[in-house]
């Protein structure tokens, strides 16, 4: 081996080091941010899962407030016509805003939450074609500072 090709070797092989240790950098960003998204797809769906068993816990407890309200004015010898009737439909109309509001709080987390992993998913695309990027550009000018090195261009 001649005294040139020692520092080729070490060149290359500082290059490579180079070139493999961007690419690992860009490898473990791109799976970090898939493991961000996977966490907020779970969270949103859970946040789904609880707003729509939040809004049918509150029908049943609404339920029980109207069933309680008829059996109150038919115990009273109160009939269901006039203002008994419109505090009926009152109170209905009272829960069904209640439940679409908690409907659609859980809706709007839920959007939030897959924004959020749409969001990662993306960054983890964009690290990978910069990891590749930076990788090609380490490995370009390392080889390109070889061959000034040896004169070669």
């Amino acid at each position: 081996m001649s005294g040139a090709e020692i520092p080729i070797y070490l060149l290359i092989a500082s290059t490579a080091a180079t070139v493999y240790s961007t690419y690992q950098q860009s490898k473990e960003q791109t799976e970090a941010e898939h493991d961000i998204r996977k966490q907020e797809k779970r969270a949103a769906e859970q946040a789904r899962k609880i707003a729509g068993q939040k809004a049918e816990d509150e029908a049943k407890r609404h339920k029980a407030i109207l069933a309680t309200q008829e059996a109150r004015y038919a115990a009273s010898g109160v009939t269901m016509e006039g203002s008994p009737l419109l505090v009926k439909m009152e109170s209905l109309r009272e829960s069904e805003e209640q439940l679409r509001r908690i409907r659609e709080g859980g809706e709007y987390e839920y959007l939030t939450h897959k924004e959020l992993a749409q969001s990662a998913g993306k960054r983890a695309s964009a690290a990978t074609t910069s990891g590749y990027v930076s990788a090609a550009g380490q490995g370009t000018k390392g080889t390109y500072n070889i061959g000034k090195e040896f004169d070669w261009w």
